[in-house]
């Protein structure tokens, strides 16, 4: 009996390019701060008010146009009456929540552009370039920090839309609210 056994040890080569991310900087603003995700005025058992992509809150997320972000946003799964967050889903003082969310990078503000995010359980991730690339591969590694080198001359604006729905039931009469964190990162 002959048996014969090799090993064979592949190699490949890495670049993380998310290794130069600390060198940029991203950040993310409101496109009009003064105006919340609003439901306006709900009547008592009105049921299903949904607010869609079109009426939106816009926020702006401002980087590196070639680089990749990652975008997490979770939202508390009630709005509640004057900041009671002892709900448990059955109470009078909290109305569901349904979070939805898209962003557009193609440079403009245009919804329909949007591409919708998957949402779970109210966290919605998506990970993409600021600037969108088309059928074409990503650009070239990021260009190495030099004396005078301005990394603002390569940012570009991506746009976040975040929309969703309530249900209104029996609930108290009052001011209703909830928070959505949205955290971006370079890959």
């Amino acid at each position: 009996m002959i048996s014969l056994s090799t090993t064979t040890i592949l190699n490949a080569q890495e670049i993380d390019f998310g290794d130069f991310s600390s060198k940029y900087t991203v950040s993310i603003t409101e496109l009009i701060p003064a105006e919340d995700l609003s439901f306006g005025m709900v009547i008592q058992n009105e049921g299903l008010k949904t607010v869609d992509l079109l009426d939106a809150k816009v926020l702006m997320i401002e980087g590196v146009k070639y680089l990749d972000v990652v975008v997490t946003i979770t939202a508390d799964n009630y709005l509640y009456l004057n900041n009671d967050v002892s709900c448990n889903g059955s109470n009078s003082n909290c109305i569901p929540f349904t979070l939805q969310a898209a962003y557009a990078n193609r440079g403009n503000n245009n919804t329909n552009q949007a591409v919708l995010m998957q949402v779970a359980s109210n966290v919605a991730s998506a990970q993409f370039p600021i600037l969108a690339r088309g059928n074409r591969p990503p650009g070239p590694p990021p260009t190495p920090v030099y004396e005078g080198y301005n990394p603002a001359l390569f940012n570009e604006t991506a746009y976040l839309y975040l929309y969703g729905s309530i249900n209104v039931g029996n609930q108290n009469a009052g001011s209703y609210s909830g928070q959505i964190q949205v955290t971006v990162t370079y890959d």
